[in-house]
């Protein structure tokens, strides 16, 4: 119950949260050393019985976490869910040599990645009766995300040419005449001059509780652009464009509201955007770290709580500085690795995240002790 309480307060915020965003980062210049300093605890969730490291993937609004364990080495992990201190295997597909959850909804459902024994990636879920293929007879897949209703959204390969023009972005639904199978509806791309153009195509990289998608877009006029997929009968693509002035940009992320978050590319250089939920797709600019020039957004949710990266670039070239994770929330931009709670955080150095839920809780990777560790960590009062 209480999570239902908080996920109940967390919906009657998202209304306000929609202009809020804007509000907060269109005068992040005014940032202040006033601003709070937020504090986080942190929880190393383990690894699986014979595994000797793990790491998160994404979470649902109760808390619960999906990932991997390995046992050292490549191509050999295997997918866990991690519920109240609990960590369960997903097991493998059949003759498979690995697999990975990416998701898991409300309810508990779970997708992910792995092979049939050709180490070759291909999308599944998890059902009762243990893990079914969701596109059986495509070259690779993966399962970005799963929504409320069951919906899963990602990308899947006709064949093994590797050009974009062979990828599909795709929402896989459970086939109503055999639960057993699962229909996958092509999303449509932004097509230019010429139709045969190889490098045409779309890839999709977040999709939302409402059916929306975002990833980026290909082809020979717009180069590559950050797209938004509406969820109307035709799921029609918009394309979201660079940041004013810039020449390309992708979608990284996005949250239930239709934000976008991702990057967008001037010469030499990146910096970190929000594509807001206005009719116009308005691209916002984030703020970076002190003394930092270069960096991108990946991560956001319905409280406009933002995940990414900061670094210092030598202008003019691609002469990247060492990147900070951050987190923007509040009006400010936070490095991660400072936002531990000093006596909880100790022992820890955060290396990546990978999601956000809407209780404000991150999960990534980190090396806690010396030892790669999945990590939950979880806002303080």
């Amino acid at each position: 119950m209480k999570h239902m309480k908080n996920i109940n307060q967390i919906g009657r915020c998202l209304r306000l949260k929609r202009a809020m965003l804007l509000t907060s980062f269109g005068c992040a210049s005014i940032i202040t050393s006033a601003l709070a300093q937020p504090l986080y605890s942190v929880t190393d969730l383990g690894t699986l019985p014979g595994t000797v490291a793990s790491s998160a993937t994404s979470l649902n609004d109760r808390g619960d976490i999906v990932g991997s364990c390995s046992s050292g080495g490549s191509f050999n992990g295997v997918g866990f869910v991690w519920r109240n201190g609990v960590m369960i295997s997903t097991g493998k597909l059949p003759k498979g040599n690995y697999s990975g959850a990416t998701a898991i909804n409300l309810s508990g459902v779970v997708v992910g990645d792995g092979d049939i024994g050709d180490f070759r990636p291909q999308a599944w879920v998890k059902t009762s009766s243990g893990l079914i293929e969701l596109s059986p007879n495509s070259g690779n897949s993966h399962a970005i995300s799963i929504n409320n209703n069951g919906a899963i959204g990602g990308d899947y390969s006709k064949g093994l040419s590797g050009s974009m023009s062979s990828w599909k972005a795709a929402i896989w639904t459970p086939d109503p005449k055999d639960p057993r199978k699962y229909r996958a509806t092509d999303l449509p791309i932004i097509v230019g001059p010429d139709p045969t153009f190889t490098g045409t195509g779309a890839f999709l990289t977040a999709f939302n509780q409402s059916g929306q998608a975002a990833g980026y877009a290909d082809n020979e006029v717009i180069g590559q652009h950050a797209c938004f997929w509406n969820n109307d009968a035709t799921h029609s693509i918009v394309d979201l464009g660079p940041f004013p002035g810039d020449w390309s940009s992708i979608g990284w992320g996005m949250n239930d509201l239709g934000q976008v978050a991702g990057e967008s590319h001037p010469s030499f250089s990146s910096r970190p955007v929000v594509w807001n939920n206005d009719a116009s797709h308005t691209a916002i600019e984030l703020p970076l770290l002190p003394g930092d020039n270069y960096g991108m957004a990946s991560r956001i949710n319905s409280l406009g709580q933002i995940l990414g990266s900061s670094a210092a670039s030598e202008p003019g070239t691609w002469n990247v500085g060492p990147a900070r994770l951050v987190l923007w929330r509040d009006g400010g931009v936070f490095e991660l690795q400072t936002v531990l709670d000093p006596v909880m955080g100790a022992g820890w150095t955060i290396t990546s995240f990978s999601a956000i839920n809407n209780l404000g809780q991150i999960v990534g990777t980190g090396v806690h002790n010396g030892q790669s560790r999945a990590f939950l960590m979880t806002p303080l009062p």
